[in-house]
């Protein structure tokens, strides 16, 4: 696997990860399980009035009881009675079979610290292995799998060979979309510093994606300069500013800023290498030629 393919797998797998809520959830979690322990996972299925047995996969070898808990925003008082019914209810049927019960949740920004206390709570009364699993956890499982796996979980990701032979019927779809979005009528477009990549803290998986796009940087240029409407660069990158803006006063930045603009520009919604690496190639020229992220407050000497 190249670098760059890579950091883009990072991007794809926090985009699967957050994206998704309630079965799409569980449904991502299994696949994940299953290819990463063959014969030893077993996702379960709800059959009849008994349903799931409180039990949403099983790790045969280590006897640990999977409880997912994917909602689209985590209620408190919500999650700690789901907590004790379902491992009250695992505790009842599966008994022997349980050595360890693992919470699995979507809340890619930490637990509520009550919700961390009922799981330590739980693990000291009953002498039981405990666990809570998010994102972090996830993501070292899914780079644990080899190439081909990592590939039909997340998607065929671009090499840098797709992003070299982008050519004008690769970007025209992005940008199409992109200008269909309302801009704003006032916006001031300015140069990007040279160091703006460090004054954003993004990661080193964003930067090299950005660094790969930017070689496609002068194609996007002459996209915009020859195409027959001579303001669709100007609305493309207001589009981008005003979205930028909203994550920005919403205090998303540094990747997770870059992960929604990426979506915006329909990163993951097309499929295809060629139509991510265009996504990238867009984002990278107007990430180099537009205010989009926050500019460096290093003064020049």
């Amino acid at each position: 696997m190249e670098a760059f393919q890579r950091s883009w797998y990072e991007l794809k797998f926090c985009h699967d990860f957050r994206s998704r809520n309630g079965t799409a959830f569980q449904d991502f979690f299994s696949t994940l399980m299953e290819r990463r322990y063959p014969g030893d996972f077993q996702r379960v299925k709800p059959y009849g009035k008994y349903g799931d047995r409180k039990c949403d996969g099983y790790h045969a070898s280590l006897r640990m009881v999977f409880q997912l808990y994917a909602p689209e925003s985590m209620n408190v008082t919500v999650t700690l009675a789901k907590i004790d019914e379902d491992f009250d209810g695992a505790m009842e049927y599966w008994q022997e079979q349980m050595r360890a019960w693992t919470f699995v949740h979507n809340q890619w920004r930490g637990i509520p610290a009550d919700v961390l206390n009922r799981l330590n709570e739980l693990r000291d009364k009953h002498k039981l292995t405990v666990a809570q699993w998010g994102e972090a956890e996830l993501r070292n499982l899914v780079f644990t799998l080899c190439d081909l796996d990592i590939a039909n979980l997340l998607g065929e990701a671009p090499g840098t060979r797709t992003v070299a032979v982008l050519g004008f019927d690769d970007l025209r779809p992005v940008i199409n979309s992109i200008a269909q979005q309302e801009p704003p009528s006032d916006n001031q477009i300015k140069p990007v510093p040279e160091d703006k990549l460090e004054a954003n803290a993004l990661s080193e998986s964003v930067k090299a994606l950005l660094l790969v796009g930017m070689r496609k940087s002068s194609l996007v240029h002459r996209f915009f300069s020859t195409w027959h409407d001579p303001q669709l660069g100007d609305r493309v990158a207001r589009s981008f500013r005003a979205r930028y803006e909203q994550l920005r006063d919403a205090n998303i930045v540094g990747d997770d800023a870059f992960l929604e603009l990426w979506r915006y520009a329909g990163g993951s919604g097309r499929g295809s290498p060629r139509s991510e690496a265009a996504v990238l190639a867009v984002l990278a020229f107007l990430f180099e030629e537009c205010e989009i992220f926050e500019a460096s407050r290093i003064q020049p000497s």
